[in-house]
């Protein structure tokens, strides 16, 4: 859900491309996982594609990510380049709870 208009209702779909246990860091816990891939956000008028990094504690089920838009069609051609980072907390019973920051271009 977003008070965004151009992001209420938009599916967001992320796909990994891999993961580290620890963070690539032995000192810290292994329920720390470090990940990156890619999210495909599809939305009312047009989808745009990000590149991310992030943070995944498995105990919590909580995480932290960094996204940088790389392609945008149609209302969202104008977003490349921007970041926009992501939190969220595991919801039960699947999915997560999350909150975005960041610019987003949308063509009127």
């Amino acid at each position: 859900m977003s008070n965004e208009p151009a992001l209420s209702g938009a599916m967001w779909f992320f796909t990994a491309h891999g993961m580290a246990e620890t963070a690539g860091l032995p000192s810290l816990p292994k329920t720390l996982q470090s990940y990156a891939g890619t999210v495909v956000v599809t939305a009312k008028g047009g989808t745009f594609t990000t590149t991310t990094a992030g943070m995944y504690d498995t105990e919590s089920q909580a995480f932290s990510q960094l996204d940088k838009i790389v392609k945008g069609t149609d209302r969202f051609g104008n977003s490349t380049g921007r970041l926009i980072l992501l939190t969220g907390i595991g919801r039960q019973g699947g999915g997560f709870d999350s909150h975005a920051r960041g610019e987003l271009c949308v063509n009127e």
